[in-house]
């Protein structure tokens, strides 16, 4: 089989597949025996696209497409001669591990524009994952939650998805009888994504360019469309920290959410809840930025793409909006929300988002509102221009503590655009301003880089002032101007040896100044080889040499006084990575040099043991040993271990528990979650947390539970 590069498509070479429509009933139960699907078109002959390109797969697929007047239906059978015990599933969660699981997916882009990508994939237990992509997949929301089924069946010869996608799930252009299509499928024991429609395997299916076209699409015109989402929540909590440390409270709410057409909807949500959300996992700060993390409230991940703003999201951050500021304080703890409202619109050339959001006074921490909007508009075929404006409004309040707070507003615009010339080469851009007592900053950040299947050659830079704080949104640190050029190569020789896929040799470099002198405040330049490996796992070796030049005194560590100047030094490392399909798993850094004006000796392990797809025990430890650090050359090591047991019944019906201890904080803390899908997207869950001081450290005592129930109910 000759490897030749993915040709792009023309209107007459693109691949095409008729949608049937059935006017029998279909069975979601994964066997594909109704007549309709017998007699229906095929689409099959995938090609290899991942980890190179082969015309033809070793592991073919045969799919058919169906639609009535509710669904859309898509059947496929990916024949595997390997049988049951080739397949490869880490566990059945929802929204899994794509890259490490066998999966099938269908790609659609129902709007037409090229841009818009729906993605539903399955594993062969019948778990579920959904994606919604833009701009082939420069911006990808994989925590949208569509309403739809699938049920799967096995045998020795391959393995069987059926699939029902309610209309009312997607947003389509109304009369238009052909959708963007692709087909992909991965089959993980090879290291092997196959696709109907082959594009470049430094892309994703979501490059809709490389699509293929399905034919004969009719859905329904748009209707009426409301789905209503309440809640009923019952928590007990006992907190040493709460000036009343006990309490009981039960609480109900929820959201209305109304398509009125099917390129817009409109949310309300009262009393916003999201406390059956998994808790962040607790690191280790050793740099000098504010640790960024990600947001993980199902209603703010929803439409998130809309509201992003632009921005930068590397190892510096800087982002106009985050929705992690709203309800929730610095530290993490929970504020409660009384409601608001969101608005999203969609269309070929046009997007548009906008949400409101009312925080509720707690404490000395006066009550908020948020506002942000944001539109953005398609010129020519591959250059995007947005604008974005946001508002957080402080209420004034009279502390018992403090003097009388008067209202305050931050007031945050944020310009960002991306082209695109040709398939390879791509410009984002962000001009942002935030503006608060009076006190104007601004951030620019950039971004430029062409990609091939061989190699990668980007540059990301940011320009943030000293007045630069966006308090509806995250700034890793103001007052920097960072440049981040980066090259790397996928090597294949012919002598590399049988085991390995390519070796990528690199280097990506961060500098960070002062936007006024030009001075250096920290640079690091890390040259790498990585190997991946035909199994899938990675080894990556590295060098690092960090110029740490503070200002001022740093207090990286409580007590530990690093003095200002110049912290030059060197590290060497390595990164490695097994299959992570497999049942038994293990990821580890190991890495030993200098830190600033000390000497820092780290080893991170990650280890996983999932006998089968229903079990899933889990651990990770984390050692730094630092030496001779700061003025008193404090040595003392910190403890970072998360041990993680995850039980299924079914994809809909889970218990898990994850316990942290952190000594860098002195700190304990359980979580343990319940949850059942008794309905698709309607769910109970019962959630125990428990936060105790740790290692000789003193401090209040926390423990809640809860039991909520939210049901999802489309009119």
């Amino acid at each position: 089989m000759a490897r030749t590069a993915v040709p792009l498509p023309t209107d007459k070479s693109r691949r095409r597949l008729t949608a049937r429509r059935t006017t029998t009933p279909i069975l979601v139960d994964g066997r594909l025996d109704e007549p309709a699907w017998l007699t229906a078109p095929e689409a099959q002959a995938f090609s290899q696209v991942r980890p190179e390109f082969v015309a033809e797969t070793r592991y073919p697929s045969t799919v058919r497409i169906l639609f009535d007047r509710d669904h859309l239906y898509v059947g496929a059978f990916n024949h595997d001669s390997a049988g049951l015990a080739a397949l490869r599933m880490q566990d059945l969660r929802r929204d899994f591990d794509s890259n490490e699981s066998d999966l099938f997916g269908v790609t659609l882009g129902p709007l037409g524009d090229g841009r818009t990508a729906y993605q539903f994939q399955v594993s062969p237990l019948g778990s579920l994952a959904d994606v919604q992509a833009f701009d082939g997949g420069d911006v990808a929301n994989t925590n949208w939650d569509a309403l739809w089924r699938a049920r799967t069946t096995r045998s020795d010869s391959g393995w069987v998805v059926e699939m029902a996608i309610p209309w009312r799930s997607l947003r389509y252009a109304p009369g238009r009888g052909e959708w963007e299509l692709n087909l992909v499928r991965n089959t993980r024991r090879a290291l092997q994504w196959s696709a109907w429609a082959p594009y470049p395997r430094q892309l994703s299916s979501w490059r809709l360019t490389y699509a293929g076209v399905l034919d004969s699409v009719a859905p329904p015109p748009p209707r009426t469309n409301i789905r209503v989402r309440p809640y009923v929540l019952a928590q007990g909590t006992r907190d040493g920290a709460l000036r009343e440390p006990r309490r009981t409270t039960g609480d109900v709410g929820g959201e209305v959410i109304w398509a009125p057409t099917a390129n817009s909807v409109l949310e309300g949500t009262l009393n916003t809840d999201s406390a059956q959300a998994e808790v962040d996992r607790q690191v280790v700060n050793l740099t000098r930025f504010n640790v960024f993390f990600p947001e993980q409230r199902q209603f703010f991940l929803e439409n998130a793409d809309l509201l992003s703003g632009g921005g930068v999201n590397v190892r510096y951050v800087v982002q106009p909006f985050f929705t992690r500021r709203i309800g929730l304080a610095d530290d993490g703890t929970p504020i409660p929300l009384d409601g608001g409202a969101r608005y999203a619109y969609r269309t070929g050339r046009t997007t548009a988002g906008a949400m409101v959001m009312r925080q509720r006074g707690q404490g000395d921490l006066p009550a908020s509102t948020f506002g942000v909007a944001r539109a953005s508009r398609f010129f020519g075929r591959s250059t995007r221009v947005a604008l974005l404006t946001a508002l957080r409004q402080d209420d004034a309040i009279d502390s018992p503590l403090t003097a009388r707070v008067q209202v305050r507003n931050n007031v945050v615009t944020s310009l960002d655009a991306v082209t695109r010339i040709g398939e390879q080469v791509q410009f984002n851009g962000t001009l942002s301003t935030s503006t608060d007592s009076g006190r104007t900053g601004v951030a620019v950040t950039w971004f430029a880089s062409r990609t091939s299947p061989s190699t990668y050659m980007g540059y990301v830079g940011a320009l943030v002032t000293r007045d630069y704080a966006p308090r509806t949104g995250f700034v890793s640190r103001p007052n920097v101007l960072m440049s981040s050029p980066a090259v790397s190569w996928n090597a294949q020789p012919a002598w590399r040896p049988r085991g390995v896929v390519w070796f990528k040799p690199g280097i990506t470099t961060y500098f960070y100044q002062d936007p006024d002198s030009r001075r250096l405040q920290e640079g690091v330049i890390s040259s790498y080889v990585e190997v991946l490996q035909t199994n899938g796992g990675t080894t990556r070796l590295y060098h690092e040499l960090d110029l740490q030049r503070p200002e001022q005194e740093l207090m990286l560590f409580p007590g530990v006084r690093t003095p200002a100047g110049r912290h030059d030094y060197q590290r060497v490392g390595i990164d490695a990575r097994s299959d992570q399909s497999a049942r038994a798993t293990v990821t580890g850094n190991l890495s030993t040099g200098g830190f600033f004006d000390g000497a820092l000796d780290r080893a991170a392990l990650t280890a996983r043991w999932s006998p089968n797809p229903f079990v899933a025990l889990r651990g990770s430890y984390e050692l730094n040993r630092l030496r001779d650090l700061g003025t008193r050359d404090s040595s003392f090591v910190t403890h970072l271990a998360g041990p993680e047991l995850r039980v299924f019944a079914s994809p809909r019906l889970q218990w898990s528990a994850f316990y942290q201890y952190n000594t860098a904080q002195g700190r304990g803390t359980l979580n343990t979650r319940f949850s059942w899908e008794y309905r698709p997207l309607s769910f109970v869950h019962v959630v125990y947390n428990d936060r105790q001081p740790v290692s000789g450290y003193t401090g209040p005592v926390a423990r809640s539970l809860l039991v909520k129930v939210s049901w999802l109910g489309q009119l």
